[in-house]
């Protein structure tokens, strides 16, 4: 053992915490030492320590019960601070830097850090209590630049929150049991700091680029959409309307390691609209901050590149420039929704699958933080169930988790997100958090893609689910070991061909097609069922909305021209904007279309190819909605998946593993079973012992609502019982 690490060992001696309400906060000391060495003070206090005021305050309030603690903090900051002395500038300093009259705390009030640890090799010594401390690189630039702004300092009781400090990360048990408090210590917190770290070539623009777009978005408010469309044009046109320089500072600012940094999620939203972002000296707030993200999602997305490449040119960097779209997504469907969810206590939690989403979008150093980042996102009856524990195996962190997410559900939807890719040795039924085949644009409940009309307030779907369980209850029973599940359920069908399987999220494997039998015949009737049939299940029978499609829905599916060449006039003379601007996104559907031209859907007098149902000339009578609608539902419709036929003559979509090699894939043969309890068909395969693999979710054309209970009803299928491993 080091010097240091021997002298930190002894830093918690008499701070222990032994009550829920304890907290360790850092006091900054003015950079006095001639080496410039931060230097800070830790120490114990009580989030009971109320001051008199406040708890007043709280016993005055009659609906302070109905507030989440954004709402209650913003109520006590006008309790105590007359409107005619807030100003702008007023609300501002006192949101990051909170007067004496509004501490809430017999011994102050605390901000908490949110940041990126960084490579731990790479660290720097400061004293904490006289005691010389490692801390990585990234957190001592963050304390420096606060003691040089006299932030947090002795001449305040302002104090903060920093995880590597205030908590005892060489006691795992004191970390578990911390971990549990994340919900609270930032949810409480005064401000969060968002530190995205240092100042960089024009981040100081970046930033203000995006309070620019935030006062744009607020002028879409009151002026309607036109105002965002006029901009995109006129950027088109004038690319450095908005400054020089900043598209460029933009995209790396939303390049950085702190957006892929998965304890962030959690951190931003508690901090929700008390959230500053910070990067060096410049700063935002997370509620302008999330507007302007909106706005170049909304507005600006199809017009970023031409301003990124512009700018590249201008800057004489020749590497081809790319956004990290990643970032941008994750404020734009997740922080920002989540953080508002938090903020005004209105909406739902996260399903399962958007948890999973979510978690897949960013990097942790231990995987069973894959879950433990997590939980103050769970409902509470879920997160009161996970309980850190890093001596448990992943595998079985990941299948408790799964397990307490079936038992809160009262359904087996949670096996959906289940296959054997992963790499944490999870059972098959239980989702594997590791597993990178995730994409977010994926799920039919989720926001559909495109220009801001199809669904302008995210979270506003109605979707309607799936019934393939009918109204069946699940009976399913786990092992003592926690990694059998054995439930009830028939088999319904088998695969019987497979187009192409994704080589990433751009190519597909020609070689890996599987072609449907000669002699399939369909299960739906004549050509013109099987047609309407083949439009459901390219748009997995979901439209903007979460709504059903229409016949004009079937019609425009089939009638969308095969490349972007074949439909790029139609559209700009359609004066289809949007969907004239696709030239970089169209290859999905185009691929889809190339490669499997000649995929078998039928033999006999009714043979025919995949591509006799389309043809590329759109009718005069298709709606530009509609024909986006159906355009954006594809691409959703075909990430993470392959279309399929099967055995019973049927079409539909099974699992894709866009990472994983040929085999490590679903193959023709594995069988189709509806399970009891659950929304939609899962794609299995027998293996040792009689028992069963879950391979993943499919959709099938015809099994979606209930269908599957009729034949069961008939006798035509019959219940069994499946041990899945």
């Amino acid at each position: 053992m080091s010097d240091i690490e021997c002298r930190t060992s002894t830093l918690y001696v008499g701070m222990e915490l032994t009550s829920d309400t304890d907290i360790r906060l850092l006091t900054l000391c003015p950079i006095a030492r001639s080496d410039g060495m931060v230097e800070c003070k830790l120490d114990r206090y009580s989030l009971d320590r109320l001051t008199l005021a406040y708890q007043e305050f709280l016993l005055s309030t009659s609906n302070i019960a109905s507030l989440s603690k954004r709402g209650a903090a913003t109520k006590w900051t006008e309790s105590r601070m007359p409107a005619a002395l807030r100003t702008e500038h007023t609300s501002r300093l006192h949101a990051t830097q909170p007067p004496e009259r509004l501490h809430r705390y017999q011994w102050g009030d605390y901000a908490a850090l949110s940041y990126v640890w960084g490579d731990d090799t790479d660290t720097t010594t400061i004293l904490v209590n006289n005691c010389p401390t490692e801390v990585t690189s990234n957190l001592a630039h963050a304390l420096r630049v606060f003691c040089n702004n006299g932030e947090f300092g002795t001449d305040s009781s302002f104090k903060l929150w920093v995880d590597a400090l205030c908590i005892n990360q060489k006691d795992l048990t004191e970390r578990a049991r911390q971990l549990g408090r994340m919900r609270n210590i930032y949810g409480s917190a005064w401000v969060v700091v968002a530190w995205l770290g240092r100042e960089s070539f024009r981040s100081s623009a970046a930033i203000r680029l995006v309070g620019d777009l935030a006062d744009f978005s607020r002028r879409v408010v009151e002026g309607g959409e036109r105002v965002g469309y006029d901009l995109a044009a006129w950027l088109a046109a004038e690319p450095d309307y908005l400054g020089t320089g900043c598209w460029h500072a933009l995209r790396n600012l939303m390049d950085r390691h702190y957006w892929f940094r998965l304890w962030i999620i959690q951190e931003v939203i508690m901090g929700a609209s008390a959230t500053w972002i910070r990067c060096g000296g410049a700063s935002i707030d997370w509620t302008s901050f999330c507007a302007g993200i909106a706005f170049l999602e909304e507005y600006l997305w199809l017009v970023k590149n031409k301003l990124l490449q512009h700018e590249m040119k201008g800057l004489r960097l020749w590497q081809r420039p790319q956004w990290n779209v990643g970032s941008c997504h994750l404020i734009y469907l997740d922080l920002s929704v989540l953080s508002a969810r938090e903020e005004n206590k209105v909406g739902e939690f996260p399903t399962f699958g958007r948890l999973l989403d979510i978690a897949n979008s960013a990097g942790c150093k231990d995987p069973r933080d894959k879950v433990y980042a997590m939980v103050g996102l769970m409902e509470p009856p879920i997160a009161m169930e996970i309980k850190p524990d890093y001596t448990l195996p992943v595998s079985i962190v990941y299948a408790s988790t799964a397990r307490a997410f079936m038992d809160a559900y009262g359904n087996l939807d949670p096996i959906r997100e289940g296959n054997p890719w992963g790499g944490s040795g999870a059972p098959s039924w239980a989702a594997d958090w590791q597993w990178p085949g995730r994409l977010r644009w994926s799920r039919t409940e989720s926001r559909l893609w495109g220009p801001v009309e199809l669904s302008s307030t995210l979270g506003s779907s109605v979707h309607v689910p799936y019934r393939a369980g009918g109204d069946t209850k699940h009976d399913a029973v786990f092992s003592a070991c926690g990694t059998l599940l054995t439930c009830s359920g028939f088999i319904v069908d088998s695969i019987a061909g497979l187009c192409a399987f994704g080589r990433g999220y751009f190519k597909w494997d020609v070689e890996s097609i599987a072609q449907t039998p000669a002699n399939w015949v369909n299960a739906y009737g004549d050509v013109d069922a099987l047609r309407r049939a083949l439009a459901s299940a390219l748009l997995m029978d979901r439209v903007a909305g979460g709504q059903k499609p229409t016949d004009s829905h079937h019609t425009a599916i089939l009638h969308l021209p095969a490349s972007f060449t074949a439909a790029e006039g139609q559209f700009l003379q359609r004066k289809w904007s949007w969907l004239a601007g696709q030239e970089g996104y169209y290859f999905r559907w185009e691929s889809f279309r190339r490669f499997h031209r000649d995929f078998g859907l039928g033999g006999g007098r009714m043979g025919t190819r995949l591509d006799d149902f389309f043809t590329d000339e759109i009718p005069p009578e298709v709606p530009e909605r509609h024909m986006t609608e159906v355009y954006s539902c594809f691409d959703r419709t075909s990430q993470k998946r392959r279309f399929m036929t099967t055995t019973n003559g049927r079409v539909g979509w099974a699992p894709d593993n866009i990472y994983g090699m040929a085999d490590q894939q679903t193959l023709a043969g594995d069988k189709i079973a509806v399970l009891f309890g659950c929304s939609t068909p899962i794609v299995i395969r027998p293996c040792a012992d009689g028992k069963f693999q879950v391979i993943g979710e499919a959709y099938v054309q015809g099994l979606m609502d209930g269908e599957g209970m009729v034949l069961l009803e008939r006798g035509e299928v019959k219940t069994r019982s499946f041990t899945f491993c």
